[in-house]
């Protein structure tokens, strides 16, 4: 289960990842990109993606690595962070999402350099964010789970369920 899940986050990942590179096209393009179509379909798959990324860490990986991890882990830190970076991004993406709806009431010129401004804040920031997740949450996650046997992964899955405390 562990390396099947994992594997499933990293393609996740990379979805996003692309999704970044889309949104940098549509940054270095301002503002003819504003009015093309696709870059309304890009901002609605992003929310959805980025709905998911949250939904797969907050609620599966993270209680699951709480859980294995038992009541001295020094995991918690990381789990906090990427919390508050999750936080973070996803009100990044509401900003986006509206303001490209909505506009501003300013002048155009406003109006393209602040959606630009988010677009740019949310991929560098998500760059970042998936690197901390890379490099420091997948080799966590990846030793508690792929050391542990498949009945303690279960276990472990089953308490995260049932909303029972780890360890």
């Amino acid at each position: 289960m562990g390396d099947a899940f994992l594997a499933m986050l990293e393609r996740d990942q990379r979805r996003l990842l692309r999704l970044c590179a889309a949104l940098e096209d549509i940054a270095d393009s301002l503002p003819r990109s504003r009015e093309r179509m696709q870059t309304g379909r890009v901002l609605s798959f992003l929310n959805k993606a980025f709905e998911r990324h949250i939904f797969l860490h907050e609620k599966v990986l993270f209680p699951l690595v709480r859980s294995l991890g038992g009541p001295r882990s020094t995991v918690e830190p990381v789990l906090a962070q990427l919390e508050l970076e999750h936080a973070t991004d996803h009100g990044l993406v509401h900003e986006i999402t509206s303001f490209f709806l909505n506009g501003c009431a300013g002048e155009p010129r406003t109006s393209v350099q602040v959606l630009g401004f988010l677009l740019r804040s949310f991929f560098e920031n998500y760059r970042r964010h998936h690197s901390w997740e890379k490099n420091i949450l997948y080799p966590i996650a990846r030793v508690h789970l792929s050391s542990g046997t498949i009945a303690s992964q279960h276990d472990a899955l089953l308490r995260v369920s049932l909303g029972v405390g780890g360890g």
